[in-house]
């Protein structure tokens, strides 16, 4: 399939687990703990019960995506759901980067009332149709062979939405919503929907269960941390030290079978940086693409067995960020953490979903 009919059809293909009603964020972490992640080709129903994310168009003023190019093609769709044009900041973080370790580009581009455009990570052009301008060759150091996360953020709005952004912060009831595609060589594919921040999380226990299974032949896991500060309502701001702790001695990761049988992990961290973006979860789940870091570097499961992961968030750090460290180690502005887990057999079988928006602010 070539890339123009991919971009097309991602245009037309839209599922997962977008968390944007909080009603339906309440629910999801409810039934979490018990559902195991299924494959890319299994509906959005667990057990032929109900769907477990009902709501996923609410829109948002900022998206967070993955983005993969080590021999894959990442496809990101953003559609603008209100009647209003909006204007976008698109940031593009590259946490692999040969060059300077979280390099970034960032750009500008506008979204026309109802309108969807896909960005092509490896070959990002502008939006362009009726009444915009032509399209524009931008982020052209982004290229195979990396990997990172890009931010979606609304910069304009007419004065009819502006009441949606609030302040200083980018919650629920915006104009936005998206999804990702990362479309591997082997034929697997992971997708599911952008992650959007909302009002919500800043209320919720700094503690999560991260389910996962190697049933049907998974052997492979990709187990995203997206770690950023929130700068403005259209800027974000991320670095190798920008980080979120997970675990400590007194409060430890702890990783569960299927029996229920756990075993301790040591702590772990997830920053801007190459081995702390994309880890592995244990043993029996080693990272797809060979990154060394696990949650979990001593559990092995059985064969089709499942399990989950009990993380608990220990601290925001910016230890050593020159712009945003405090001397304790906190941020001086707000960090928000997204978090994905994708698994997949290597060839044909994968699946993605969002785990876990949270934020440390200060004005609750």
């Amino acid at each position: 399939m070539t890339k123009g009919n991919l971009m097309n059809n991602t245009k037309t293909r839209r599922k997962g687990s977008m968390l944007q009603d909080s009603l339906s964020k309440i629910k999801y972490l409810l039934v979490l703990a018990v559902l195991l992640v299924l494959p890319m080709q299994a509906t959005v129903s667990f057990a032929g019960a109900y769907t477990v994310i009902d709501q996923t168009d609410t829109g948002v003023n900022r998206l967070v995506a993955f983005f993969d190019t080590r021999d894959r093609d990442t496809f990101i769709q953003v559609t603008n759901t209100s009647t209003d044009k909006v204007n976008i900041h698109v940031q593009v973080f590259d946490a692999g980067s040969l060059f300077t370790e979280c390099e970034e580009c960032n750009f500008d581009d506008m979204l026309t009332p109802n309108d969807t455009h896909v960005y092509d990570v490896e070959n990002m052009m502008t939006n362009s149709g009726p009444l915009l301008p032509p399209s524009e060759d931008v982020c052209t150091e982004i290229g195979p062979d990396t990997y990172g996360f890009v931010v979606i953020s609304v910069s304009g709005l007419a004065k009819a939405a502006e009441a949606t952004k609030g302040d200083d912060h980018v919650y629920g009831g915006g104009p936005l919503i998206g999804m990702f595609r990362i479309i591997d060589g082997d034929g697997y594919e992971y997708r599911t929907n952008a992650a959007g921040p909302e009002d919500y999380f800043a209320y919720s226990a700094h503690e999560e269960v991260v389910n996962f299974s190697a049933a049907n032949g998974h052997n492979l896991s990709d187990l995203v941390g997206i770690t950023y500060i929130s700068l403005d309502s259209s800027t974000v701001y991320a670095s190798p030290q920008v980080a979120t702790v997970f675990g400590s001695p007194f409060d430890e990761i702890l990783i569960y079978d299927q029996d229920e049988d756990d075993i301790s992990c040591s702590p772990t961290f997830f920053a801007c940086a190459v081995g702390a973006l994309d880890r592995g979860i244990d043993n029996s789940l080693p990272n797809s693409k060979g990154e060394a870091n696990r949650v979990c570097a001593t559990s092995i499961l059985n064969s089709n067995s499942s399990g989950w992961l009990d993380l608990h968030l220990t601290a925001f750090s910016c230890a050593g960020d020159p712009f945003f460290g405090n001397a304790d180690g906190s941020c001086s502005s707000e960090p928000w953490f997204v978090g994905f887990i994708g698994l997949n057999n290597g060839d044909g079988t994968g699946s993605m979903d969002s785990y876990w928006e949270v934020s440390d602010r200060d004005d609750m």
